[in-house]
């Protein structure tokens, strides 16, 4: 099951307006990425008061979240074992 995360918030330091979002979305692999943000939308929310599912909820109206959880709790492919053997010609 995928996991996502908010690694960390760029914000406008005059105002605390948050202008990029570094996200996460955790599962069999890992996919990160960082969302430039465009002007602040209504209603306005102040940056004490941002949740980390408010700030997910900004990214995944940009990003192909169906997408990136596919990709993320995809099977890892199967890695053989492999372990060394003495040389056939070597006594």
């Amino acid at each position: 099951m995928a996991n996502w995360k908010v690694e960390a918030l760029y914000v406008a330091p005059k105002n605390d307006v948050v202008t990029a979002v570094a996200w996460a979305c955790y599962g069999n692999n890992t996919m990160r990425g960082k969302l430039t943000l465009g002007p602040p939308g209504e209603p306005f929310v102040q940056y004490a008061d941002l949740t980390e599912d408010k700030v997910l909820s900004w990214v995944w109206a940009q990003v192909d979240k169906e997408f990136v959880e596919k990709d993320v709790d995809g099977v890892a492919p199967d890695v053989p074992v492999v372990a060394a053997k003495p040389l056939p010609w070597v006594e």
